[in-house]
């Protein structure tokens, strides 16, 4: 019946790019912003009749589209989307009995691609569609203004690209994993220095009310002679991570405008916290964390929220050799023993 309710999105890392795996996890999000485009060119030629062409030229297929967790990012997904956005390496260490540690620094100057690929397969109870191939441009990662009487989820939605487009037949039998939003309100966010390590900056308070990164991987999809209308294999672009955030307009705000004014560095980390992982002696709660080196790149003063002036800032990460030489990096803390 094609019934919208029962659509489906779930997905497995690929162990060879461009060769496809069955599924082996249930996706807690949504595929939105589809672009499957094949280019047709019809020919013009003079043939005496009013019919503007006969025939077409078929071009390379341009084929992405975005999955959306636009309701709350898990402390449980994010990893697998990580491993096809920041880095490919699903490596986690055992800590407390029953959690893991994963630790997200993307790849610097290593040559050649170290994002994983995966097949993702979507559709609904009438029909299966599977692309493969699929690695992400990048990411929007954050939360909106905190409000009184709304929730305050963290949101990610991850943009691919793929290989292919093809009917398919669902793989069958996984089921919804268990899965935790993670909330902005149980955040904290730390401050300081460039010299200063990042276990010791000082947490901000009363500051910090909304916050939103872009991570762009600038992929460059690669087509050969002989590859026909599809790429072959994706290289490597320059990173940009940037930020947009919004802060309170008290002296800690007018700290930021200096700090914009005279383009100095500052380290920051942000931290997120969940529930107590079930097994965990001693108790170990979930956890996501962002670490970053950073400069102010824009400054408005006159924003506001309710009674409060507020300011709007956004910077750009830059390279620490505190993250080996990476401008940002991630930790996750859950207990997933492995995405692939």
């Amino acid at each position: 019946m094609g019934e919208q309710a029962l659509r489906f999105l779930q997905a497995g890392i690929e162990g060879t790019k461009g060769s496809p795996v069955s599924a082996t996890r249930q996706l807690m999000a949504s595929i939105t912003n589809p672009n499957f485009n094949i280019p047709r060119d019809f020919v013009q030629e003079d043939r005496g009749t009013l019919v503007d062409s006969i025939r077409f030229v078929e071009g390379i297929k341009d084929y992405g589209f975005t999955i959306a967790q636009d309701q709350g990012a898990t402390f449980e997904d994010i990893g697998w989307f990580f491993l096809t956005s920041v880095i490919g390496t699903d490596a986690p260490a055992t800590i407390n009995t029953a959690a893991y540690t994963r630790t997200y620094t993307p790849q610097t100057t290593a040559a050649g691609d170290t994002l994983n690929s995966a097949t993702i397969e979507f559709g609904d109870d009438t029909q299966e569609f599977e692309c493969e191939y699929c690695e992400a441009e990048g990411f929007t990662l954050g939360f909106a203004t905190l409000a009184v009487g709304q929730a305050a989820p963290v949101t990610l939605s991850t943009d691919y690209v793929t290989q292919s487009l093809s009917s398919n037949t669902k793989t069958a039998g996984i089921t919804a994993p268990t899965v935790e939003t993670i909330l902005a309100t149980n955040a904290t966010f730390y401050l300081g220095s460039e010299s200063t390590a990042y276990a010791s900056l000082t947490a901000l308070t009363g500051s910090l009310r909304s916050f939103n990164m872009t991570y762009a991987n600038n992929l460059g999809r690669k087509v050969y002679v002989g590859d026909g209308t599809t790429f072959s294999n994706i290289g490597r672009g320059r990173r940009v991570v940037t930020f947009e955030a919004t802060v309170e307009g008290n002296s800690d705000g007018v700290a930021r405008f200096t700090e914009w004014d005279l383009g100095t560095y500052k380290r920051m980390r942000l931290l997120f916290q969940g529930s107590v992982i079930t097994g965990t002696t001693p108790a170990t709660t979930r956890k996501f964390r962002i670490d970053g080196r950073f400069v102010l790149t824009a400054f408005d003063p006159l924003q506001s929220v309710d009674t409060n002036t507020v300011f709007q800032i956004t910077g750009r990460f830059m390279p620490d050799t505190a993250l080996s030489d990476a401008e940002v990096q991630f930790l996750l803390v859950n207990g997933v023993s492995t995405y692939t």
